[in-house]
């Protein structure tokens, strides 16, 4: 997915943000779309991917955890986050 289409997206669209909220709307099916960024640790990385795989869904790459941080308004480094809205993707 092109980054200002993932942008626009986050803006606009409910999410959570964190490994562990991530992981929570993923078992429960709230999430809808899983974001991780290219420099999050590696065992995370897996973890997240391996849950959204098996769950069925869209997995997006963003080039940074800063860079995703701002992206969905927070102050601190953020590795993952969820897209909760369907309308969204």
């Amino acid at each position: 997915m092109e980054k200002a289409k993932l942008l626009t997206m986050l803006n606009g669209s409910s999410k959570v943000v964190g490994s562990k909220q991530v992981l929570k709307g993923i078992a429960d099916g709230t999430v809808r779309c899983v974001i991780v960024a290219a420099d999050a640790d590696a065992q995370l990385k897996r973890k997240i991917e391996l849950a959204a795989k098996e769950s069925g869904l869209k997995l997006v790459s963003f080039p940074s955890k800063r860079e995703l941080a701002k992206a969905v308004g927070v102050e601190v480094d953020t590795a993952v986050a969820g897209v909760t809205n369907a309308e969204a993707i």
